[in-house]
């Protein structure tokens, strides 16, 4: 498969880059970022042209990057400034730059077409920006597996009972119905469980008494960002979108980036409608989510292997794999676009 190129990616947390370079591949591309003295942050690719080494072995000097073989010096724009022992760069001494932008704590980058870059398209949580809510940043979780199966199981609410059942699990939901619909940004996953015990999760951070109605909605945007909202109310004090002062509610914020086909980083965070200042609280929620991920991480590995084992045979089908179904053949009709568009501009 290829990927969606054009695409808004997470290629760093913000507090990670400084002004030294740093190393990223995306989407099997090798990409160095840097941030110059002015504060901003830039993206080329990972070569210098002149004997092939890699930038990210080189140095920021003011906001150009520059080579540490020769002292070939680029600027943003991937344009050659400087060549020492001549008087001015070869003319065709230039890399490829990407587009970037910050939002959220993260650095951004374009990988396809520049021309169609808009930083309008990028995702953002309001509620991560608001007063009374609380943001806790987790990690970068490195997971041996195709993004697309990161995207299927957050897609899907039905395997929190069998993979996180000390966490996020609850007997009481294992048959609530699941609901999905289509998107104009992707697909929208739902399970409403009412008069419920409360999941680890809740116990730990709720103070309901007793039963409790929970939420889990899980947004999947195209091509690879899962914001899933879920929470409780204590039960029969109201619905998800209007519950009384007890509400619980966690956006838990999923930023992959495809590495190769079969590496994935996942970059999480979570923003809580609780203690927003506390941050012991956000530390426990990253603990709990820390222990969840890893079980995702276990069987998402466990799953491609085997589909790399067992490349010609086909899976069966469940209900419960329509709306991860739908997700995809939404990525299948991106990339047929961009193949499509390619093919038209090289006539």
């Amino acid at each position: 498969m290829t990927f969606v190129r054009n695409a808004w990616y997470v290629a760093s947390w913000a507090h990670d880059l400084t002004t030294e370079p740093q190393a990223e591949t995306i989407l099997s591309e090798n990409v160095v970022l840097w941030r110059g003295e002015d504060g901003k942050v830039r993206a080329a690719e990972n070569v210098c042209p002149h004997r092939f080494l890699p930038l990210s072995q080189g140095r920021v000097q003011g906001n150009e990057l520059q080579c540490g073989y020769h002292g070939l010096t680029f600027d943003g724009d991937g344009v050659c400034v400087d060549a020492p022992t001549q008087d001015a760069p070869p003319a065709n001494c230039r890399i490829r730059s990407y587009p970037v932008h910050e939002n959220m704590g993260m650095v951004w980058i374009w990988m396809g077409d520049p021309a169609l870059a808009d930083t309008a398209d990028i995702y953002d949580l309001p509620e991560y920006h608001q007063d009374g809510w609380g943001v806790g940043f987790g990690d970068a979780l490195d997971v041996e597996a195709n993004y697309l199966l990161l995207c299927d199981n957050l897609c899907d609410p039905t395997h929190v009972n069998y993979v996180h059942p000390s966490t996020l699990g609850n007997p009481d939901g294992i048959n609530a119905p699941v609901t999905f619909e289509d998107a104009p940004w992707g697909v929208l996953t739902e399970r409403f469980t009412d008069d419920s015990s409360p999941t680890g999760f809740v116990e730990a951070f709720g103070t309901y008494d007793g039963k409790v109605d929970m939420w889990q909605r899980y947004l999947m945007y195209t091509p690879s960002v899962s914001i899933i909202d879920f929470g409780a109310t204590a039960t029969g004090t109201g619905s998800y979108q209007s519950g009384g002062d007890g509400r619980l509610q966690v956006y838990s914020c999923h930023f992959m980036t495809p590495i190769t086909e079969t590496r994935t980083i996942d970059r999480w965070l979570h923003v809580r409608n609780f203690l927003p200042d506390d941050v012991s609280v956000g530390d426990g929620i990253s603990d709990q989510f820390r222990i969840a991920f890893a079980e995702d991480k276990e069987i998402l590995q466990a799953v491609q292997a085997e589909e790399d084992r067992h490349a010609d045979r086909v899976k069966i089908g469940l209900d419960l794999d329509a709306s991860a179904g739908l997700f995809r053949l939404k990525i299948n009709r991106m990339l047929r676009a961009e193949a499509q568009a390619a093919a038209q501009a090289a006539e």
